[in-house]
């Protein structure tokens, strides 16, 4: 079960893009993507956390993609977005 709420996309140039509940996620210094479960985890401040699992055609994405954005609402409603680097495991 995830720690965050997500939702993953795909941007038309094939960057992916997760969005998250908690604007404190957007701030993880890397994600990590498992490739054969499809679990993404982000790591913040020397800890990880479950984002889910992401569909078929984000994980491939992944493969060809070394950041991600990430992308949350703050309290009084601007947005926050900012990249991460990607790291696959297996």
């Amino acid at each position: 079960m995830p720690d965050i709420l997500s939702s993953f996309k795909l941007h038309d140039n094939g960057g992916v893009h997760i969005t998250l509940d908690d604007p404190t996620f957007v701030r993880a210094e890397t994600v990590l993507v498992n490739i054969q479960s499809g679990e993404v985890q982000a790591l913040l401040q020397q800890k990880l956390h479950s984002l889910g699992s992401a569909p078929a055609n984000v994980m491939a994405a992944f493969k060809n993609n070394c950041d991600v954005m990430l992308n949350a609402i703050r309290i009084d409603g601007s947005h926050l977005s900012l990249k991460s680097h990607v790291v696959l495991t297996h």
